[in-house]
């Protein structure tokens, strides 16, 4: 999990569930625990804590939770481990929601958000988490799958899930359309294509995390300590099974090359298209007006390792068309949180609208927009609506089917 994850930040291994009506009952909840059983006493540690509908706050029940781990280790050891805020070797998580409390080890250490291709930042990029989800959502995901099997049957986004329907099966026919508004016509099934572009792509989180997506690699792969091997939970054998299990899961990564292959068998085969100019395009593209953060995206391809699936081109968003009669399109335009910069906005959403009406027909377009109004700007009728949060930000990510 520690290795394949994209979503997570953490995986915690829970160690403790009681139910506590004070203080004192949280101290010897956790004070008649193992503890050495989980680590030992020359590991340092840190207690993080969240409370929420109780009275109990997060500061009180994380100097309780440190007091009753210490003295379980001196009642077991006559010894007891050292708190190390900044850099701890094993960190302790709590949380205590009512009168439940929850007490886990983080089996990772380092956040898992952290992938290590972000050599070059720019000005408040999306999280790669955040990111990775985000690209899933659009049915990306579910394309690469189908590319890696080699399967010879479209891949289809449902425009309306079962449980919208009913509960009742949607037949992913592209010429079955679902009326939606006076005079409007939008398929049921929006059929997927391997063409991925992001014309505002900052630091090209999206199209990086589209393409390990692509290629089946897993975020932590080279990644060479996690938390839990700090950690008493595992025998000796499980630490000598992480080099086996790295290698099988390389193993089923795919090559660049076999990526290309794999790319044009779904474009000629499945898809129908007789483009061989198309064959060794890369299927994601980035670009962006801003030069520098486009080169800081191409130095963060290259650490990622997949800067041969990416093209970049430094243009303005009112200048990119589309390549193929279908694809997606996704984008993080800015969203103006001073007084003042939502009016200074409207005109490059309306942009966006413009350019996606104009230029993308047949394609699904996805905007994380950060604030109502601008929403409006794009003067396109989002046909999914999704609330996310990019950092502590509350986010709409919008879907737009564009026929």
């Amino acid at each position: 999990m520690n290795f394949s994850l994209r979503c997570a930040s953490r995986i915690l291994c829970e160690v403790l569930e009681a139910e506590v009506q004070n203080l004192d009952d949280v101290y010897h909840a956790v004070e008649k625990l193992n503890w050495p059983s989980f680590f030992s006493p020359d590991k340092t540690f840190v207690v993080s804590s969240s409370s929420s509908d109780s009275k109990i706050t997060a500061a009180s029940l994380n100097l309780k939770i440190k007091d009753g781990l210490a003295d379980s280790f001196r009642r077991q050891t006559r010894e007891r481990p050292t708190v190390e805020k900044d850099a701890p070797q094993v960190r302790v998580m709590a949380r205590l929601h009512r009168k439940v409390l929850s007490v886990s080890l983080d089996t990772t250490g380092t956040p898992l958000a952290q992938r290590g291709y972000r050599l070059a930042g720019g000005d408040a990029p999306v999280g790669e988490l955040l990111a990775a989800g985000l690209v899933r959502m659009t049915g990306w995901g579910r394309l690469c799958r189908a590319l890696r099997t080699g399967s010879r049957e479209k891949v289809f986004f449902a425009r309306v899930s079962a449980e919208d329907n009913g509960g009742k099966r949607i037949q992913k026919n592209e010429s079955e359309p679902a009326v939606e508004g006076k005079g409007r016509r939008i398929p049921a099934a929006i059929p997927l294509a391997p063409e991925f572009i992001d014309p505002m792509c900052g630091t090209g989180t999206f199209a990086i995390e589209a393409a390990l997506q692509l290629l089946n690699r897993r975020p932590q792969i080279e990644r060479k300590h996690f938390g839990w091997q700090n950690l008493n939970l595992f025998p000796d054998s499980v630490h000598k099974q992480m080099e086996p299990l790295r290698r099988q899961l390389r193993s089923q990564e795919l090559s660049i090359a076999d990526c290309f292959e794999r790319l044009s068998f779904y474009r000629s085969k499945v898809l129908e298209r007789d483009d061989a100019a198309q064959e060794l395009t890369p299927p994601i593209r980035c670009s962006d007006r801003d030069k520098s953060a486009l080169f800081a995206a191409q130095k963060n391809a290259d650490a990622a390792g997949v800067r041969k699936l990416i093209s970049f081109q430094v243009s303005d968003v009112s200048d990119i068309s589309s390549p193929a009669p279908q694809g997606i399109v996704v984008m993080n335009p800015p969203y103006g949180m001073r007084l003042g910069e939502t009016d200074q906005l409207a005109p490059l959403y309306k942009t966006v609208g413009d350019t996606l009406k104009k230029n993308f027909r047949g394609w699904q377009g996805w905007i994380l927009a950060g604030d109502e109004n601008l929403v409006a700007s794009v003067g396109l009728r989002a046909t999914r609506r999704k609330k996310v949060f990019n950092g502590g930000l509350e986010c709409l990510w919008l879907q737009y089917v564009l026929f």
